[in-house]
């Protein structure tokens, strides 16, 4: 299936969106307020504007067969999800914390039994080392195009030796984690 048919060009949603009537803006802003319950930092406007610009910019193509509303729907769902679990992630450990005095203190110390555990889990690795060095990778969280340019590895040695990874150490650390 050709992609220029598949999906409609830039000119094309250009076009489409300009032809929006005041009745599909506010039934798109109903959608937007729906999905944006429960974000923390963003509101309703925040992801109607996020899917404008996702789908503007071709960041989002838009399948020639899907209808506006729907199409939008799907996009915002996306959107808000990504937005929800950026928001569950919590910073392990601060750099710096400020103090009551306003004065910048040491961070907490290190979780010596999550340290203890990566310890243990790069050591049972040891014998596949692009199976740790993904492991590394997804830890620094960075995302699959950067570990794969880093790794110099395709995409199908990526995915096999993750799941190599994934099985070492479900199979090593199963029962409760410990060795």
């Amino acid at each position: 299936m050709d992609d220029e048919q598949a999906h409609l060009s830039l000119g094309e949603v250009r076009r489409a969106l300009d032809r929006l009537r005041q009745a599909d803006i506010v039934r798109l802003s109903v959608l937007a307020r729906n999905w944006a319950r429960g974000l923390d930092r963003r509101d309703a406007d925040d992801l109607l504007n996020e899917a404008f610009d996702r789908v503007l910019s071709g960041r989002r193509p838009w399948p020639s067969d899907v209808a506006m509303p729907a199409f939008f729907n799907g996009v915002m769902r996306s959107i808000a999800s990504q937005w929800r679990h950026e928001d569950i992630r919590e910073t392990l450990i601060l750099d710096h914390t400020e103090g009551a005095s306003g004065e910048m203190e040491e961070s907490p110390p290190a979780d010596h039994e999550l340290s203890d555990l990566l310890s243990r889990m790069r050591l049972a690795l040891g014998d596949d080392p692009q199976a740790r060095n993904i492991m590394e990778h997804i830890l620094a969280d960075s995302d699959r195009d950067e570990a794969q340019a880093a790794l110099r590895i395709d995409a199908t040695s990526y995915d096999t030796a993750r799941r190599r990874m994934i099985r070492h150490l479900f199979k090593m650390f199963n029962s409760g984690w410990t060795t």
